[in-house]
């Protein structure tokens, strides 16, 4: 079996387990981002619930959709332009023809998922397809809260590497769900964002910090108690990845504000309808 179809099958039973951050999460980061709309998107503030509802529709799409499991990481830290410059290749073509399409595939399709669904909410603007245009929010809200995710990121997805097996699940759904109520994000006004493809990446590439960051947490809780995943386990895991933890996810619901009010200025700033999601 190659190396793909390894990972394949074990991040398949991985994901049927969960969802990609925990679904709470994914609620949290989609539901907060209209809080940080500016004015001229006041009227779109109602879809904080749509959002939250779909937050993991991309997930859900997972069982059916052979397509849709590449989409929710990149292994980024597996190219080696990667590790020498700290870049890669960001044009998809241009990658392809560098890369190739096996290895793109292997390693994931990520940022440019998240750009490409950029362009379909954008499209959904222009077209004044407001009912499909909150799921693509939703969608791109999921795609962008992966990329915010550390071990979405490398290709120590799940501990395996580093004798850490399981931290994936342990990370980003029982810890964040044990305290999901103390995650609280603070006052912010999105802006137009320039560079839509850059920004998706230059994010990729800035997260990819915390995988060090989050591999060292895990090993600290588990030496704090002794060598078990109980509740002192937990605990620890929060104190030591909490802070970093609610800043990923306060950072992630602030790009996906800006992406959406970028979208809605590249369409054109079509009129929002009143009464919109009554």
């Amino acid at each position: 079996m190659n190396s793909f179809l390894v990972r394949y099958s074990i991040l398949f039973a991985l994901f049927v387990c969960l969802c990609s951050w925990g679904e709470k999460a994914h609620r949290k980061i989609n539901s907060s981002c209209v809080e940080f709309f500016p004015k001229e998107l006041n009227q779109l503030k109602v879809w904080a619930p749509i959002l939250a509802d779909h937050g993991s529709d991309a997930d859900f799409r997972k069982k059916d959709d052979k397509t849709e499991f590449v989409k929710h990481f990149t292994d980024i830290d597996s190219y080696d332009d990667f590790n020498r410059t700290h870049r890669i290749e960001e044009d998809f073509e241009t990658a392809t023809l560098k890369y190739g399409n096996e290895k793109i595939k292997k390693e994931g399709t990520l940022p440019w998922t998240t750009d490409s669904t950029y362009n379909a909410l954008v499209q959904n603007f222009k077209s004044e397809n407001w009912d499909q245009a909150v799921l693509t929010a939703a969608d791109l809200g999921h795609y962008v809260g992966d990329g915010f995710m550390p071990l979405h990121i490398t290709a120590n997805y799940d501990g395996q590497l580093s004798t850490q097996t399981g931290i994936h699940r342990r990370y980003e759904e029982t810890m964040i769900d044990r305290n999901i109520d103390k995650v609280q994000f603070k006052p912010f006004t999105c802006k137009k964002i320039n560079g839509v493809k850059s920004s998706i990446f230059g994010y990729l590439y800035a997260n990819h910090s915390y995988v060090s960051l989050l591999l060292k947490a895990d090993n600290q809780a588990y030496i704090e108690a002794g060598d078990q995943y109980s509740d002192r386990y937990y605990e620890s895991l929060w104190m030591e990845s909490g802070s970093f933890t609610i800043q990923l996810l306060e950072e992630s619901s602030k790009t996906l504000a800006g992406l959406i009010y970028t979208a809605w200025l590249e369409a054109g700033k079509p009129k929002i309808p009143a009464g919109l999601g009554n």
